[in-house]
């Protein structure tokens, strides 16, 4: 796992993390400690909603998975 920044929005989140297992997967997993009101919103969105955001000042699209109530964060995958 990577530590990353990625900018949803006007939410920021600084520990984030990107994991790519197996390898060649993106996933990114959004810490709810960062910003409650950022996993609020998650929560309230559809899966197949496509999410902009910038990873790193790069240009990516997320996909909502799930939510992981062992590490309290929101699961989501590449385009």
């Amino acid at each position: 796992m990577t530590k990353t920044s990625v900018r949803i929005g006007n939410f920021e989140i600084d520990d984030a993390e990107l994991i790519q297992e197996p390898p060649g997967a993106r996933i990114l997993s959004i810490p709810c400690k960062s910003d409650p009101d950022l996993c609020m919103q998650l929560d309230a969105w559809d899966p197949e909603t496509s999410v902009p955001a910038l990873l790193n000042g790069e240009h990516s699209v997320l996909y909502r998975t799930h939510y992981d109530s062992h590490t309290d964060a929101w699961i989501m995958r590449f385009a």
